[in-house]
């Protein structure tokens, strides 16, 4: 076997981000925030350090997995597009 492993990282509204930027300008931001179950955006640092976690040892046994970071969001069912609508 090739010993190759497929992961992926999903993140979800990460500050300073021009994605952030463009979908939730000025005073949408809070409310979005508030929407987020850990109350807030995720940072860059955090997606990187998710990363670094997939190619540590630590998931020398992962494969196929997608790690989410996004500070609960899909738990919580917030659908940030339909928000920026209202």
């Amino acid at each position: 076997p090739a010993q190759i492993r497929v992961n992926a990282v999903a993140p979800g509204p990460i500050a300073g981000t021009e994605g952030m930027e463009r979908l939730a300008p000025g005073p949408a931001r809070a409310q979005l925030a508030a929407r987020i179950p850990l109350r807030r955006f995720g940072t860059i640092d955090e997606v990187a350090q998710a990363v670094l976690f997939l190619v540590a040892p630590a998931s020398a046994y992962t494969t196929g997995a997608v790690l989410v970071v996004d500070g609960g969001q899909w738990l919580s069912g917030t659908d940030f597009l339909a928000l920026l609508a209202e």
